[in-house]
């Protein structure tokens, strides 16, 4: 097949790139051909392009970027996808679109389904939720939501307490906000999975586990770091509140989890997240040659 990859430079793009290329062929479309806040460049890219499908990851993913500016948010997630759904519609391409778990206000402590009625609390969610819709206006279509998405093309969360931990520097994370992670690694490998299906509509892609908080995933991480002998001890790390963080003015909601009993029925079972963090915090490791002294 040959697949149009967004967003290919960042980290689920990158990702994507490098897991299908062995069994597709794959055009890579960076920001810098393919700038969804330019409608010109969006347009010249889909002009000169031929696939079979077209995966697309790129969205603009700083809250409050979104809530400062609402209408380049909509820009970016809801009018370019929406422009390429039409696009792939008139050529009979499959269109296979990144969402999020932001689409809800978190009140509710039950796992998310594909069903639940969408209820954003930010100029983020709402974006991507009108996304998701202009996507869905064409048959055949998929999306995929996730969340709290690492892996080792570009640093995130994990990434942070990691480099923090291992510097030495005091460890503080969120503990009243709740999802479950998704893996880069694992997600390219479920993609590719439903390549070979006709799934359509909505389906949560995160690795299935207990839901976790910022700060269960930091004392994970730093837990593994100590296990692989990267820290002679494990160093405590604070719990702080959602409200305290004074930097986020664009509301988070706080409970997140997503069911994704359909996904798993569709491609067979999934990796757990604590397996999938244990295996990229020992890749971390390994990669890493620093030994940092002890107190």
């Amino acid at each position: 097949m040959r697949i149009a990859i967004t967003g290919s430079t960042g980290r689920v793009g990158a990702a994507l790139v490098r897991h299908l290329a062995s069994q597709h062929d794959i055009i890579p479309l960076p920001r810098a051909e393919c700038d969804f806040e330019d409608s010109a460049s969006l347009q010249s890219a889909l002009d000169s392009l031929e696939c079979d499908v077209f995966i697309n990851p790129a969205a603009l993913t700083n809250l409050e970027t979104c809530e400062d500016n609402p209408r380049l948010a909509m820009r970016v997630n809801s009018a370019a996808p929406g422009k390429i759904a039409i696009w792939a519609a008139e050529r009979g391409v499959r269109m296979i679109h990144l969402s999020t778990d932001y689409l809800v206000d978190g009140e509710t402590t039950i796992p998310l389904t594909e069903t639940m009625r969408p209820a954003p609390v930010s100029a983020y969610g709402r974006s991507k939720l009108a996304g998701e819709q202009a996507v869905l206006t064409h048959p055949g279509n998929l999306v995929l939501r996730v969340a709290w998405v690492f892996g080792p093309e570009k640093p995130a969360f994990v990434d942070q307490i990691f480099d923090d931990a291992l510097a030495g520097k005091p460890l503080s994370a969120v503990a009243d906000k709740f999802s479950l992670p998704t893996c880069t690694t694992d997600l390219a490998q479920w993609i590719s999975a439903l390549l070979e299906t006709d799934a359509s509509g909505v389906l949560h892609a995160c690795n299935p586990g207990k839901a976790v908080s910022w700060h269960g995933m930091a004392e994970f991480v730093v837990r593994e770091m100590t296990a692989c002998g990267l820290l002679q001890s494990c160093p405590d790390v604070a719990e702080l509140k959602l409200d305290e963080i004074t930097f986020f003015h664009a509301r988070r909601p706080r409970f997140t989890m997503m069911d994704n009993t359909r996904l798993s029925r569709l491609i067979g079972d999934l990796r757990p997240w604590p397996e999938a963090l244990a295996e990229y915090v020992k890749y971390r490791c390994d990669s890493t040659t620093e030994i940092p002294p002890g107190p």
